[in-house]
């Protein structure tokens, strides 16, 4: 199966001469056989421009699979279901739970700003899993991400509110996407709220150890200490990746660290990026 990622959101645009749009944001448009597949849609903002600039019929859309229930990740929802009501929509159980931030002491919703009953009311198949989901030949899901290390710990300015209250969100709707190419495992990441280390050792579980080629998308790494950033650096030499493509929440000083260990291995993924396995 060949695969063929376009960067249709990120948060930069380095290609000069096409009318195309940043946003803080993430959606990778995925071509694989027949399918035409969607992880994540940014925040609305870019997505039907950048589709209409980079020649994306979001019409044809067959799948969308959200990498977790932020805003910034699902907000393009709306365009599609514009243009689209014959897609299936699949995450994890939890992605539609009420999300907030603490920002100086207050709770602001970041959740996904389309209502889920509006999504099935349009007539979209909802498929919500916690285990790994084949959605194509050769396009599976992570599934629910196990914490296993000890310096990936949580981000403490993500809650829920329930009606008990506000909450800590331990995130677990976060979610991988595996391209099983013939160059090896492509994972697709929206932030790696549980930790990349985490979901790398994950998906090699789940894949039986196969040779990961490629790793795409945010790591949310932009207040991440030196400490933390050595280890993951050390953890990531272990998966010896030929392909590092970040952006999204990655974080200056991770891409360079990231820069300085993998050389030419990484790159900053901006909006437009092709990328064919």
């Amino acid at each position: 199966m060949k695969f063929k990622i376009t960067t249709l959101v990120e948060n930069a645009v380095a290609q000069s001469g096409k009318a195309l749009l940043a946003e803080h944001g993430l959606s990778f448009y995925i071509e694989a056989g027949d399918r035409r597949i969607l992880f994540d849609t940014g925040q609305n903002l870019a997505i039907s421009n950048n589709a209409r600039v980079l020649g994306i019929d979001l019409s044809q859309i067959d799948t969308v699979v959200l990498s977790h229930g932020h805003y910034d990740h699902s907000g393009g929802l709306q365009s599609i279901l514009d243009r689209n009501k014959s897609f299936t929509l699949h995450g994890h159980p939890d992605v539609f739970s009420s999300k907030v931030k603490k920002t100086n002491g207050s709770y602001k919703y970041i959740g996904i700003p389309v209502a889920k009953n509006d999504i099935v009311g349009c007539g979209i198949s909802l498929q919500l899993n916690r285990d790994s989901v084949e959605i194509a030949p050769g396009v599976i899901t992570s599934g629910e991400i196990s914490l296993k290390n000890d310096f990936e710990d949580g981000e403490p300015m993500f809650f829920l509110k329930n009606d008990e209250g506000v909450i800590p969100d331990p995130l677990a709707d976060d979610q991988a996407l595996i391209l099983e190419t013939t160059k090896g495992l492509v994972v697709l990441l929206g932030c790696s709220h549980r930790g990349v280390i985490n979901t790398l050792s994950h998906v090699a579980q789940l894949k039986g150890n196969h040779k990961i080629n490629a790793i795409l998308g945010g790591l949310h790494l932009g207040k991440a200490s030196d400490a933390k950033l050595s280890k993951i650096i050390e953890h990531l030499r272990g998966f010896d990746p030929d392909m590092v493509g970040v952006g999204h929440c990655t974080g200056q000083r991770a891409f360079l660290a990231l820069a300085n260990e993998f050389i030419d291995r990484v790159f900053l993924n901006t909006v437009g990026t092709v990328i064919e396995f």
